[in-house]
């Protein structure tokens, strides 16, 4: 089992438990900013939330709540995040059940063991996961610490622990939990973009970037992992880095794109001027790049630059209403 992830940005896909199939295209308003997160959709594409593209494969059941993580996690009745309570966390703390062989049975008994079987871990990793996919994050991290427990070595059960910690909002022990899903299982891409991911989600973007990067050597034809590494080169500044990592996530038209909103959000006006006509060279016809060269044109003091593409959009618009 395999693990759990622009003004303008374009994205992306989801989390699934098979091959990625499809990318589509998505103009983003300023408020979703390098903000996208998934959902879990079996055959199909995913809805963008926020941070990122979200953890990938966590799951082998249909996760159809793992939009709510990134969002803050459970909330209750007056949507406000339900956080851990101090007896919850206690629970948490405490050794689960332990695997006892049929000899030890009757004097561990005595001492309040509970006896288990050697699929016990499956049950309870299945039940964790289950937990999960209802949203009830407190019973998930009981049933996947009693997981763990059985099989300390368990890269799948302290991965989907890591989700449950962090849709509880418990950042440090979710990051405990993606990092021990590594030690556990060095080579899996799906855990090192987990990692990376909620350490771009912490803000420690020289690190998801390590960690974002070798998950993209693993696994380069995964658009989640480098659309991923992305935004976290952004974040540090290496805008040409990003762009070639956007261009691996959904290709060159919407590379351009992205670029150009990570750029304008960092105050690079200019140079994501350039990035959108090379987008407007490509599809001379996307009303959605003129209407974003307008803007940036006004930004920049081009005003001439402006009522051309502004021209260009009423030409395509009437074109198209006079073809329907």
């Amino acid at each position: 089992m395999r693990s759990l992830l622009v003004l303008f940005l374009v994205p992306i896909l989801v989390l699934a438990t098979q091959p990625v199939r499809s990318v589509y295209a998505v103009v983003m308003t300023p408020e979703e900013l390098a903000t996208l997160s998934s959902t879990y959709e079996p055959d199909g594409v995913g809805k963008s939330d926020d941070d990122g593209n979200g953890f990938v494969r966590a799951l082998k059941a249909p996760f159809k709540a793992i939009s709510r993580i990134f969002g803050g996690g459970k909330k209750n009745d007056d949507g406000k995040l339900e956080r851990i309570s101090k007896k919850d966390l206690k629970k948490f703390e405490s050794v689960p059940a332990r695997t006892v062989t049929t000899t030890e049975t009757s004097t561990d008994a005595k001492r309040g063991a509970i006896v288990t079987s050697g699929s016990d871990y499956s049950t309870f990793l299945n039940s964790g996961r289950e937990r999960l996919n209802a949203g009830d994050f407190n019973a998930a991290i009981t049933e996947l610490s009693r997981a763990a427990s059985l099989d300390p070595k368990s890269a799948d059960a302290m991965n989907l622990l890591g989700v449950a910690y962090e849709g509880k909002g418990l950042r440090d022990r979710a990051l405990q939990s993606f990092k021990a899903a590594i030690q556990a299982d060095k080579n899996n891409p799906e855990y090192l973009n987990n990692y990376g991911f909620l350490l771009f989600k912490n803000n420690d973007f020289e690190e998801a970037t390590k960690y974002l990067k070798r998950a993209a050597k693993i696994s380069p034809n995964d658009a989640r992992i480098w659309n991923n590494l992305g935004l976290a080169q952004c974040r540090r500044g290496k805008f040409d880095d990003a762009f070639e990592s956007f261009v691996r996530a959904v290709g060159e038209f919407n590379g351009h794109v992205n670029i150009a909103a990570q750029l304008l959000a960092h105050g690079y006006a200019k140079d994501a001027t350039r990035h959108l006509e090379q987008a407007q060279k490509m599809q001379p016809n996307s009303t959605d790049v003129l209407a974003r060269l307008v803007r940036v044109y006004e930004m920049t003091g081009r005003v001439s630059d402006a009522e051309t593409a502004r021209r260009s959009i009423i030409a395509l618009q009437t074109s198209a209403d006079a073809n329907k």
